[in-house]
């Protein structure tokens, strides 16, 4: 059985983001996510945090996901910082390239972003 996904919005320090846990792996998944990210870019956020340590799973869908949000960030002039990923989301997202263009949390922000 394939986890549920989940996208909670934080707040820590100043910093706003996405806390994204279980598995992005179906269409209701992604345009969930993709909402969220809407919600905090209409808010005028930025930069925009993505919290991955309890994400499972990223399939095509989630990596369909991942692009849009990276289009509406772009669009919105707001950089977007993954962080956390775990070795099986950092394989699937390899798999396809789309690992090596995102931009991963600055080592500086590290301690102070969500958790």
């Amino acid at each position: 059985m394939v986890p549920t996904f989940t996208v909670k919005s934080e707040r820590q320090r100043g910093d706003r983001g996405l806390h994204l846990q279980g598995s992005c792996c179906n269409s209701a998944a992604a345009v969930q996510l993709v909402a969220a990210a809407k919600q905090l870019l209409a808010e005028g956020i930025s930069p925009l945090w993505m919290d991955c340590h309890q994400l499972q799973v990223m399939d095509r869908c989630g990596q369909q996901a991942i692009l849009q949000i990276e289009q509406l960030a772009s669009r919105a002039q707001v950089t977007v910082y993954w962080r956390g990923f775990s070795e099986p989301v950092v394989q699937q997202l390899s798999a396809t390239g789309l690992y090596l263009l995102l931009r991963h949390a600055p080592v500086m922000r590290r301690g102070t972003y969500l958790g």
